[in-house]
């Protein structure tokens, strides 16, 4: 599904940057349980599980129905914005009303094609229809999930521990001993949108996020476009207006690609009707993790010239001492035709030199093409290497 974003009357100091290591955690949930999608985690993934106990994994089968999909996401907690710590988030999350996690995954229940209404707790609890079509898609999806729900019905409160300790207990083991190393590139990336934000305003920001975003100058409108095409029978875009009173807050995360979320909250506790647009996008050096790279077109071109038995025997050869085309087709067994068109890529490349000595063309091996070569071949080994969240 398209969203579009108009941000036209939202100024700079309503747009916030931070991240999460709830929602951080939250997204790993969801790597982990669809890790056939999210190639980039591979190693991460294989890590995680190794670190699992037999709890925690009861515990993920019993939550599966809500980090399937897609992350679950959850309203602004305390300080939405900024570098969080896990004991400053984790400890907001705990105090946070019951409804704040119960109504978040009573709406992944009934939630279709994106989207839905959000239900109040009290008004899902008094409902034995919602009920039903809650117990209808989880018994379908995830049998193991049912006892959660169930849970979340009779008892919230106890729900809702149940889940943040869950959270906390994955945090702990999957996360936690590799947070220094996926915590310094958040906090660059925190820098540098914040840069921006204030040099070229909101609209700018945002645009720059993504590939997938895209900015329509004329009306500071941002339309964030779905990876797969759209399909027939789907609805158009989701229009977003946001006023001068509402928030927009960019979380960039390791485990949002190949995704972008976009979560919209309405806050009425000051009196006014107030929203907040989470949008959670891929961290940009994990975006540069997932372009396959390109190599050097030197390279290319000096490995495509040499990638043949016959223009290798050549280059041998002419490491020896220089040679005419003649004795070249003589020493190899082919027409002395036949060896010239062998040594035109090998002169375009760069690994051949020729020079005229009366009749004779005689036919140098370049030194610098191999320095070359291997230069460029140690250039393609001190390519960055991968993320602690890879």
């Amino acid at each position: 599904m398209t969203i579009r974003l108009r941000v036209r009357d939202l100024s700079p100091d309503r747009v916030g940057i931070g991240f999460s290591p709830v929602l951080e955690t939250l997204s790993s949930l969801h790597v982990l349980r669809t890790i056939e999608n999210h190639p980039l985690h591979i190693s991460w993934s294989l890590r995680a599980r190794d670190r699992l106990t037999a709890e925690l994994k009861a515990e993920l089968a019993a939550y599966a129905f809500w980090h399937a999909d897609a992350p679950l996401d959850l309203p602004p907690i305390g300080r939405p914005t900024g570098a969080r710590s896990w004991d400053e988030d984790s400890a907001a999350l705990r105090a946070a009303p019951v409804e704040l996690v119960a109504e978040q995954l009573v709406h992944r229940c009934l939630v279709t094609g994106g989207r839905g209404r959000r239900v109040p707790l009290a008004e899902f609890r008094r409902s034995a229809d919602l009920q039903r079509q809650a117990g209808e898609r989880v018994e379908a999806r995830h049998p193991s999930s049912a006892s959660v729900l169930r849970e979340l019905i009779a008892d919230p409160e106890r729900a809702r521990d149940r889940f943040t300790a869950f959270v906390s207990s994955f945090w702990h083991a999957c996360l936690a001993p590799e947070w220094p190393e996926l915590e310094r590139p958040l906090r660059h990336e925190l820098t540098r949108r914040r840069q921006v934000l204030s040099r070229y305003g909101p609209a700018a920001t945002i645009a720059g996020i993504s590939p997938r975003v895209r900015l329509d100058p004329a009306d500071d409108s941002i339309e964030i476009r779905p990876p797969q095409r759209r399909s027939k029978g789907v609805d158009g875009p989701l229009d977003i207006v946001l006023r001068h009173t509402d928030r927009l807050v960019l979380l960039p995360s390791h485990f949002a690609w190949p995704k972008m979320s976009v979560a919209l909250y309405a806050d009425t506790s000051t009196g006014r009707a107030q929203r907040t647009v989470l949008l959670r996008y891929t961290l940009t050096e994990m975006q540069r993790e997932a372009r396959a790279p390109e190599p050097p077109d030197d390279l290319i071109e000096l490995l495509r010239a040499a990638g043949d038995p016959t223009r290798l025997r050549i280059l041998q050869l002419l490491a020896r001492r220089p040679c005419s085309t003649r004795e070249i087709a003589r020493l190899v067994g082919l027409t002395d035709a036949a060896i010239s068109k062998h040594l035109k890529p090998l002169r375009d490349a760069g690994w051949v030199w020729t020079e005229r000595r009366g009749h004779y063309l005689y036919n140098h091996l370049d030194r610098e093409a191999s320095g070359r070569l291997t230069q460029a071949l140690d250039l393609l080994s001190e390519q960055p290497g991968t993320t602690a969240g890879n």
